[in-house]
């Protein structure tokens, strides 16, 4: 049986997403993050490349315009709200006191955050996925925009060669690229993570392309197994700059392994208001990214009140870590959701985006 997600994709970001805070919580499960480093960074941008709209290969303009507005915008937009909170939250104990920006540093983050895309607050600490995604995108799209330009040009002539074998054939170079940059130690490694975010992207496209089946029961049991045991003997986590060139391409199997483990769950069968709570997640996810470590804050305080912490631990960051670890992280995990989904559904009734939370 093949596979066919129209809104099911909305339930792969929402799984995603909830893995991601559940991370965050430092909850103290043995292997448990290891575990889900390996692929739901991945599968983010797997699901990119899945949703991709073949119409935009003739409309390059409008794709980049399109990413403008979906990525790079509201990085820009939430970057500079809370660059401009940044002082207040020092005098909150949110951040460390002795972290003040004058003026020149302000000047100066916005710069980077117009420019290259960086110096967003320590709070939008996921933000580093939007830029990668963003850039990840421009290269996935020239990959697509030569692999149909080249197959124009055999077909002139005369080489009978499928459009995606040429597309194949860029991710294999993909892989390479990404490979020499971190075996010579390219100065800039975000970059090895921008290209590292196309080739899942590519992986995505393709597994759309060729319409790719999902696994049984038996077979998802096996890929979990086969992660498992990834991320204890080649853990490598995305955001985790620089990347090893012996654990890169083991990484990138795993991610897509692990991604096809969640593509195979049994998605048909969750109806009714299950079905409607994965997809109002999935469908806010930029707003769970950008307000759950504020979120966590709030019971930080909490617990800070119940056992007579002093108020600067407010800013540890993400959590309080020694209590999270006792059972705590369940109160950060249900109230970052909670919060951030209230924050979502009353964006529902604001019209203009410029004003959405």
């Amino acid at each position: 049986m093949k596979v066919h997600f129209d809104n099911n994709v909305t339930y792969l970001k929402a799984c995603g997403i909830t893995l991601m805070v559940l991370c965050h919580c430092r909850h103290g499960i043995p292997y448990f993050n290891e575990f889900v480093y390996m692929f739901h960074m991945p599968l983010f941008f797997f699901v990119s490349g899945y949703c991709f709209k073949e119409r935009y290969i003739s409309e390059p303009f409008r794709f980049v315009w399109q990413r403008i507005k979906s990525i790079y915008w509201p990085y820009v937009k939430w970057s500079l709200l809370f660059l401009a909170l940044h002082n207040v939250f020092c005098s909150l104990n949110i951040y460390d006191y002795s972290g003040l920006y004058s003026i020149q540093d302000v000047l100066s983050i916005i710069k980077r955050i117009f420019i290259k895309m960086e110096g967003h607050e320590q709070l939008l600490g996921g933000y580093w996925f939007l830029k990668s995604l963003f850039w990840g995108y421009i290269i996935f799209f020239v990959v697509i925009v030569i692999s149909k330009f080249c197959i124009k040009l055999r077909n002139i002539v005369g080489l009978n060669v499928e459009y995606i074998t040429n597309v194949k054939i860029g991710g294999v170079a993909l892989s390479v690229i990404l490979l020499l940059l971190i075996y010579y130690d390219f100065p800039m490694k975000v970059l090895s993570q921008v290209v590292l975010a196309a080739i899942f992207i590519l992986s995505g496209y393709l597994f759309k392309s060729h319409n790719v089946k999902i696994f049984n029961k038996r077979g998802i049991f096996l890929l979990f197994a086969l992660v498992g045991v990834a991320c204890v003997i080649w853990n490598m986590a995305m955001h985790a700059l620089p990347y090893s060139v012996y654990r890169v391409i083991p990484y990138i199997v795993t991610g897509i392994i692990g991604t096809w483990m969640i593509y195979s769950l049994p998605w048909k069968s969750v109806k009714g208001k299950t079905a409607d709570v994965f997809q109002f997640i999935g469908n806010n996810t930029l707003t769970i990214l950008t307000w759950h470590f504020l979120s966590f804050k709030v019971v930080s305080l909490l617990i800070i009140h119940i056992y007579g912490l002093p108020v600067e631990r407010l800013a540890e960051f993400p959590v309080i870590t020694e209590y999270s670890g006792k059972g705590w992280w369940i109160a950060y995990f249900l109230f970052a959701m909670l919060a951030t989904c209230g924050i979502a559904y009353c964006n529902r009734w604001t019209k203009s985006p410029w004003l959405k939370l």
